[in-house]
């Protein structure tokens, strides 16, 4: 598997030839995709919906009429479930949607998504970026050298916490900052183009190069 690799300046270089102790062919377990993204996606939700039943409805303590007499069809409360502004019945509750995931499937999942990208050929390596300053600027002259200003959104796959790289691209709406060390599925999957940095490249190698397959 290969990738354009780019200057700091997103000058294009060459074409490289991707890690095999990373990157391996027929090695997308698309289960482990689903299952990773399926419980990020559960544990992304609140689960505060809730709505009231009848006994939690204000009011309707009174009898609406006699039992007898009436020639009406008998009512024990103006909130029960067939009244307006009753109670509703079998209503959402709040709950816990929260999913675990074992940790051996969620380092699949990194792997298989990583690999699935590079044989989309969505994958891009850079010379590790270093700011100066804070400057959304440069940062956006950096990826339109590189020629992906216009081709959706963009992972930036860095290692540590880059403060003045990771305030830079937070004006840039299509860019996502992306710390190797707290990668998650969902943020790289959904993108257009993954660019990786020389050393998250190296940490990402290190991390789950025992994870392809012997």
């Amino acid at each position: 598997m290969k990738a354009r690799k780019y200057s700091k300046t997103g000058n294009f270089q060459n074409e490289v030839d991707l890690p095999v102790s990373l990157f391996a062919p027929d090695n997308v377990s698309r289960g482990a995709i689903y299952d990773a993204i399926k419980a990020e996606n559960a544990n992304l939700r609140h689960g505060n919906h809730s709505t009231k039943d009848r006994g939690e409805v204000r009011g309707g303590g009174k009898k609406p009429w006699s039992q007898k007499g009436t020639g009406r069809a008998r009512q024990g409360s103006s909130r029960a479930p067939h009244w307006t502004g009753g109670g509703i019945v079998q209503g959402p509750k709040k709950r816990d949607y929260s999913s675990k995931l074992s940790r051996n499937v969620k380092r699949k999942a990194v792997v298989s998504i990583l690999n699935k990208k590079a044989e989309e050929s969505k994958i891009s390596i850079l010379e590790d970026l270093s700011l100066d300053k804070f400057s959304s600027k440069a940062v956006y002259s950096v990826f339109k050298n590189m020629g992906l200003n216009n081709t959706g959104y963009i992972a930036v796959l860095v290692t540590g916490e880059d403060e003045k790289l990771k305030v830079s691209t937070r004006n840039i709406p299509y860019i996502k900052y992306i710390n190797a060390k707290r990668v998650g599925c969902r943020e790289l999957l959904f993108n257009n183009n993954l660019v990786i940095t020389e050393s998250a490249l190296q940490e990402l190698i290190s991390h789950y190069k025992e994870v392809i397959k012997k």
